[in-house]
């Protein structure tokens, strides 16, 4: 690699690891990003660092985990001080642009990026059929226009496929028979249940309170109305959901379409991941939220379509845990810069190009402020914590004492996470030999008080109904 290269990150948003063809989905048909792995390297491994939007792009935005940065949930704030990746680029002679989706309360992407398409009104978490072909209109005319003598580094963030939302938003307020009845869909065509549609009722209290309970925190309208689907709807969910992955497929194959027909492509290197999953219909349950893997376990591959920069192509990397923390540091190895200090994630540049690196054994997940997640090469443990009876608004951790409900998961005999195997004989050393690794993890973490009001009102109002379970359940 001669110069430092461009560097396009593409994402989409909702879209699970498994929503490919190229990973072995036969239901959905994903030519564009097939490319993208026939062209540089698939991570098996890959996880979110927050199953929710804009907790995770904020991960992207700075290289920490979302205890750090201030936005543990959707109404988070950036922290101000907290450099972020825009601002690092644009001070070490990249120029950064931005288009799409951006969604980091607290941080201005306009004073962070140069951007490309963005609106007057700041794009929000959906309306892809409105945002998405408009952004790839105006990457068009960037790619066939740049001539700049500075490397750029592009992100692109695409809606879908979040408008699976806006589908069962739509069951709300109304009941809508399943699609066979209206005519619209034969039975035949639609994909089979999950396998793991049945799941082990022994979840966290933190889960059962946002997810579950008929009050539910998140989504209570949409939880009574699946309550009465049937099959039928919940396979209609499904493939509802690998249309609007089809959608944004076409407009990731404009883009690169496009850079192909420049002299650009031979030294851009491309990334491209998803901020989380979706659920549909896994544990029967919807959208995302939950640390199971559906929503946590995300598409992560680095490609080029040229031969300017060394990328191992067509291949699948099903060693290393990746996290969306990775995206800051991976991008500043590429473009030859320092990332900031205090950066959690690591470059997995070693990797793409086919060599070695000290890296890490697990990966760690943090989700609705208490929630935690430790994944390893054999199990998944799945805790929370107990809110504090005085709130300080600092994002709990490490603290055994505190530590609720704990669930485990072979990862080998039981990849769907049907069977909770604490309490279980025999598996206390491998629930102990978890628990250390997640307080050792938290012990590395730069946890901050959350200061910002309306993020202090969500923690105070979710505690006291968190409160209220656990002395009930006591």
């Amino acid at each position: 690699m001669s110069k430092r290269p461009n560097i396009l990150f593409l994402s989409t948003d909702q879209h699970s690891w498994n929503a490919l063809s190229t990973h072995g989905n036969s239901y959905l048909h994903t030519p564009n990003i097939d490319r993208l792995h026939r062209n540089g390297t698939s991570f098996s491994k890959s996880y979110c660092s927050d199953p929710v939007c804009a907790a995770a792009r904020s991960s992207w935005a700075t290289g920490l985990y979302t205890s750090e940065t201030g936005v543990p949930f959707n109404g988070g704030h950036l922290h101000p001080d907290i450099p972020d990746l825009g601002q690092v680029l644009n001070a070490n002679g990249y120029k950064a642009f931005h288009c799409g989706k951006w969604h980091v309360p607290g941080r201005d992407v306009r004073e962070s990026f140069r951007t490309l398409y963005y609106g007057k009104r700041n794009i929000g978490a959906g309306g892809a059929a409105y945002y998405d072909s408009a952004s790839t209109h105006a990457v068009a005319n960037f790619l066939t226009t740049y001539d700049a003598d500075e490397p750029f580094y592009l992100q692109i963030g695409y809606i879908d496929p979040h408008d699976v939302c806006e589908y069962l938003h739509n069951h709300e307020e109304k009941h809508i028979p399943n699609p066979v009845e209206q005519g619209i869909i034969s039975e035949d065509a639609l994909p089979p249940l999950p396998e793991n549609f049945n799941y082990d009722e022994r979840e966290t209290v933190l889960h059962r309170v946002c997810r579950r309970v008929d009050d539910a925190l998140i989504h209570a309208a949409i939880l009574k109305a699946v309550r009465g689907w049937d099959e039928l709807q919940w396979r209609y969910l499904i493939w509802n959901y690998y249309r609007f992955i089809e959608k944004v497929d076409a407009e990731i194959g404009r883009v690169l379409d496009l850079l192909l027909q420049t002299s650009l492509h031979e030294n851009t290197l491309i990334i491209f991941s998803a901020d989380h999953g979706e659920a549909c219909g896994s544990h029967q349950m919807f959208q995302k939220f939950t640390l199971y893997e559906e929503s946590v376990r995300v598409p992560f591959i680095v490609a080029c379509l040229g031969d300017g920069i060394c990328v191992k192509k067509h291949k699948f990397d099903e060693t290393h845990f990746v996290s969306g923390v990775d995206v800051f540091p991976t991008v500043c190895d590429y473009a030859g810069i320092e990332a900031p200090e205090g950066v959690q994630g690591m470059s997995v540049r070693p990797f793409v190009e086919g060599k070695e690196a000290p890296w890490r054994e697990h990966v760690y997940i943090e989700s609705n402020y208490w929630g935690r997640a430790i994944i390893t090469d054999g199990y998944k443990y799945v805790t929370e914590y107990k809110p504090k009876a005085v709130g300080d608004f600092l994002p709990p951790g490490p603290d055994a004492e505190q530590l609720g409900v704990e669930q485990l998961f072979d990862r080998q005999a039981d990849p769907g996470e049907t069977k909770n195997l604490a309490g279980t004989a025999g598996y206390n050393e491998v629930i102990k030999a978890c628990r250390e690794k997640l307080l050792a993890q938290e012990a590395e973490l730069h946890r901050r008080q959350i200061v910002h009001p309306n993020s202090q009102r969500v923690i105070w109002n979710w505690s006291e109904r968190l409160r209220a379970y656990w002395q009930r359940d006591r």
